[in-house]
C-alpha cells in the first residue's frame, strides 16, 4: 500500500474538531435514514383457541380447534380435538365461545382528511378495518402515509393508494386549485400520481346526488379528459376509480373502463342493466349517501343495482364518515336490503378481489393474519362487528 493513502473508509486520525464533528452528525443522519428505512421487527407468533370463525366463502360459522398465526400469516387452521400442540413461545389466546372473523376492507376512505392522519389510521384499525383504499388526498399524503404504515412506523390498515384527485376546476374534485383543463394535463397529472407511486388513480366525472336526480345527464369531466387518464394507468397496469354519481357520468366511466365506482350511483333499471354488463364494481357509501335528501333516490338506485347484478363492495368515505365508525356502512348495507352474509362478503372477500389482494378476505391457510375478534354471530346481526374485542393485523393484536 502506498505511504500517501489510508486503507478504505477510515477517516485521518488528523481531523479537526470541526470535521469530527461534522462527520459524526453524518454518520447519526445516515444510521437514522437506514432506521426508518428498515423494516418492523416480525410479529410473536399466536394461537387462537376454541371458539368460531366465519368461513366467509361458504356463509357458515365453523368450529375452531386453534388458528395458528406465524410470521404475520395463518400457518394452519386446526380442528377441534387435533393433537397438535403450539409451540412454547407462541402466544395464546382462548377464544371461548366468542367468533373470528376476517379483518374487514373499506374500499373508500381518505384517511389524511378530517383529522390527524395517523390517529385517522390507528381508529380504522381499532375498528377492526385493516385494509383500506385510500381515494385521493393532497400532495401525496395518502402514499407517504401508506408507506409510513407498511414500514411500521405508523399504526393503521393496509393501504392501497391513490394519489390526487384529478378533477376540473370548479368541479366536486376541486381541492385547493389543483384541477386540470385539458387533455395533456389531465395525462400529467395521472403520470405524475404514478411516479409518486400510487396504486390506483381517481377521476371525477359528475357531483353529489343531489345533482345526480336533477340533472341525470350532467358530467363535469368528459371522455377527452378521461381518456388519457386511462391511457396513462394502462400503461403502468393501474386501475382507474371513479366518483361518478349521475347516470350519464357512471355509464361514461364504466364504459370507458374504469374498474369501480367510488360510490352508489343513482341511475334507472336499464343504466343499472348497463353497468352489470360493463363489469364495473360499485362502492357503496350508502352511510354517507343516503343521509341527504336525495337520499331515497339512492336507496332505490342501490336496490335496482343489486337486482341487476352488479357487484357491490363496501366503501364509507371516511373523512366524509368520521373515521372508526366504518361499521356504520355494513348496518347500512343490510338496511337497504343484504343479508348480513353478502354485506360482510362486500367487506371481505368482494373487496379483496377489487383491490387485487389475494391475501385478504377470509380466514384460510396462508392468508395474511388479518382478523377481529367479536361476541355474537355476525351472520345474524352485523351490528357485532361495530364492537371489536381484538383485532389483529399481520399477526400483531393492535392495542
Amino acid at each position: 500500500m502506498s505511504p500517501h493513502r489510508r486503507p478504505a473508509g477510515k477517516l485521518p486520525v488528523t481531523m479537526s474538531p470541526r470535521h469530527r464533528a461534522l462527520a459524526a452528525a453524518l454518520a447519526t443522519l445516515i444510521l437514522g435514514v437506514i432506521g426508518a428505512r428498515r423494516p418492523p421487527h416480525p410479529p410473536a407468533d399466536l394461537v387462537l383457541t376454541g371458539g368460531r370463525y366465519l368461513d366467509v366463502r361458504a356463509g357458515v360459522l365453523r368450529s375452531n380447534g386453534a388458528i395458528e398465526i406465524r410470521n404475520g400469516r395463518i400457518a394452519a387452521i386446526h380442528p377441534p380435538g387435533s393433537s397438535w400442540r403450539p409451540s412454547a413461545h407462541a402466544r395464546a389466546v382462548a377464544l371461548d365461545q366468542r367468533v373470528v372473523i376476517p379483518g374487514l376492507i373499506d374500499a373508500h376512505v381518505h384517511l389524511t382528511l378530517a383529522g390527524d392522519p395517523a390517529a385517522n389510521a390507528l381508529a380504522t384499525l381499532r375498528a377492526g378495518f385493516t385494509t383500506v383504499a385510500d381515494l385521493g388526498s393532497a400532495g401525496g399524503a395518502g402514499i407517504r402515509l401508506r408507506d409510513d404504515i407498511a414500514a411500521g412506523r405508523v399504526a393503521g390498515p393496509r393501504i392501497v393508494a391513490a394519489g390526487s384527485w384529478i378533477g376540473v376546476k370548479g368541479g366536486v374534485c376541486e381541492f385547493g386549485g389543483a384541477t386540470v383543463a385539458t387533455p395533456d394535463e389531465a395525462g400529467r397529472r395521472a403520470r405524475a400520481d404514478l411516479d409518486a407511486g400510487a396504486d390506483l388513480l381517481k377521476a371525477c366525472i359528475t357531483g353529489w346526488p343531489a345533482e345526480a336526480v336533477a340533472f341525470p345527464d350532467s358530467v363535469q369531466m368528459g371522455d377527452a379528459l378521461l381518456a388519457p387518464v386511462l391511457t396513462a394507468a394502462r400503461a403502468r397496469k393501474r386501475p382507474v376509480y371513479a366518483h361518478a354519481i349521475g347516470q350519464a357520468g357512471a355509464l361514461l366511466a364504466a364504459h370507458a373502463g374504469v374498474r369501480a365506482l367510488a360510490h352508489t350511483p343513482v341511475v334507472d333499471s336499464s343504466g343499472a342493466a348497463r353497468l352489470r354488463a360493463s363489469g364495473v364494481r360499485v362502492i357503496s357509501t350508502l352511510a354517507t349517501l343516503t343521509s341527504g335528501a336525495a337520499g331515497p333516490d339512492v336507496l332505490a338506485s342501490f336496490r335496482r343495482l343489486r337486482q341487476a347484478g352488479v357487484p357491490i363492495v363496501l366503501g364509507t368515505d371516511a373523512g366524509v364518515l368520521p373515521h372508526g365508525q366504518n361499521a356504520r356502512e355494513l348496518l347500512a348495507l343490510t338496511k337497504a336490503g343484504l343479508p348480513p352474509l353478502e354485506a360482510l362478503r362486500a367487506a371481505t372477500v368482494d373487496a379483496a378481489a377489487l383491490l387485487e389482494l389475494r391475501d385478504a378476505g377470509e380466514i384460510v391457510t396462508g392468508a395474511r393474519a388479518d382478523l377481529v375478534i367479536v361476541e355474537g354471530d355476525p351472520l345474524a346481526d352485523v351490528l357485532v362487528t361495530g364492537r371489536p374485542l381484538m383485532v389483529i393485523a399481520a399477526g400483531r393484536v393492535v392495542e
